[in-house]
């Protein structure tokens, strides 16, 4: 029997909380036990849901206190990692060549069958749509009611999780060597070529450069054009996905047992060694904390420059540090706020919402760098945000903002 071990250095990713308890980093929280190895990422729902896939051939759906919440059974092991859509739809692909769709209570709502093995971890527009690539070297667009809207074929299979650019672009790699721009109706945008397979996902930085790995030891920097930018040379193949920090850095994982710290210009700022290959694909916490497996057994977390993810349309796998999946929504109204403390803790806001809207709300000191202090899940009307965490930093001034993340 395999298990899920969440631990404090993790709680930045899985939205673990430990205020009130006595951990300290590296503590194990909890451990949930499946039937046998766990490659896939969790992701986490806006009410603490850990989604995880499983070899047994199941997705598990855990509590935030570890007990178990349903589990579905597929027909083959889970290596895809899931996507929660806005309504709390599940979507997760299966060596049974399935992309399953689970209602949020644990029911099957759908399912599409590809020509092969479905690795790939899926990836949500903003209107819906969700994509996924396939063993059978096609990366499929297909509706939420489960439809195919299209299949755009590759000439090797597709490993690799797309990645979705502000303008609907999808980015997705293939083993035939290529990174793929493909546009929202399904045509070919552009083909990079690198020298070896592409598994690794891209990521996306804010001023939409794509950057993705490959087996031939580099790390790739792409133009939005498809011309290429530069590329870091490592030691090892790049499996892994890169992720993007606030002020720019790329960090990756590499064969050569090494994450590393990648400067906009391609130029190298530092390595973090660990003792085996770093398949990982690295996630960053709202604080800039880069969090990393290793084949060494470890979970790195490993303090940085960056202050957080980079504002971008896609600046890590899955998106976000809770692997969603899903590319937010367009926001297209302001939020009013009706009320807000302004004394001391417990600091408190009332601000209007949307029924199914998800809202961040941050922190700053100096209007340059938020911190997330916590989401709300709207409603049709007025909603009430309270943290006695306010931070209280002398003869400085707090600052509030509210987002609308999806």
């Amino acid at each position: 029997m395999k298990q899920l071990l969440i631990s404090t250095f993790a709680a930045a990713v899985i939205c673990c909380s430990a205020l009130g308890q006595e951990l300290k980093p590296g503590d194990v929280i909890w451990e949930f036990e499946t039937g046998d190895v766990v490659g896939s990422s969790p992701a986490i729902g806006s009410d603490g849901t850990i989604y995880v896939g499983s070899w047994d051939k199941n997705l598990y759906a855990i509590n935030p206190d570890s007990s178990k919440k349903w589990t579905f059974e597929t027909g083959d092991e889970v290596h895809s990692s899931p996507a929660i859509g806005s309504d709390g739809t599940i979507y997760v692909g299966s060596l049974d060549n399935n992309l399953y769709a689970i209602n949020p209570d644990g029911s099957k709502k759908w399912s599409l069958g590809t020509g092969l093995y479905v690795y790939s971890s899926p990836a949500i527009g903003s209107d819906g749509t969700i994509y996924v690539g396939s063993w059978d070297n096609n990366l499929y667009a297909i509706n939420p009611d489960g439809s195919k809207k299209w299949a755009f074929e590759t000439s090797g299979n597709v490993y690799s999780s797309p990645a979705i650019g502000s303008d609907g672009t999808i980015y997705v790699g293939s083993l035939d060597n290529n990174l793929y721009a493909i546009n929202p109706d399904g045509s070919k945008k552009w083909a990079f070529e690198t020298s070896g397979n592409v598994y690794s996902s891209p990521a996306i930085g804010s001023d939409g450069t794509i950057y993705v790995g490959s087996v031939d030891n580099n790390l790739y920097a792409i133009n939005p054009d498809g011309s290429k930018k530069w590329a870091f040379e490592t030691s090892g193949n790049v499996y892994s996905s890169p992720a993007i920090g606030s002020d720019g850095t790329i960090y990756v994982g590499s064969d050569d047992n090494n994450l590393h710290a990648i400067n906009p210009d391609g130029s190298k700022k530092w390595a973090f060694e660990t003792g085996s290959d770093v398949w990982s694909s690295p996630a960053i916490g709202s604080d800039g904390t880069i969090y990393v497996g290793s084949s060494d057994s470890n979970l790195y977390a490993i303090k940085t420059s960056s202050t957080g993810p980079a504002e971008s349309p896609w600046p890590m796998f899955g998106h976000n540090a809770q692997r969603t999946g899903r590319e937010p929504s367009p926001v297209v109204d302001t939020i009013q706020i009706n009320a807000f403390s302004k004394s001391a803790s417990p600091f408190n806001l009332s601000f209007e919402s949307k029924s199914g809207s998800t809202y961040e709300v941050q922190v700053t000191q100096d209007l340059k760098n938020w911190s997330k202090l916590g989401e709300v899940k709207g409603t049709s009307g007025e909603v009430k945000f309270t943290d006695s965490r306010l931070p209280k930093v002398p003869y400085k001034r707090n600052y509030f903002r509210v987002k609308l993340v999806e």
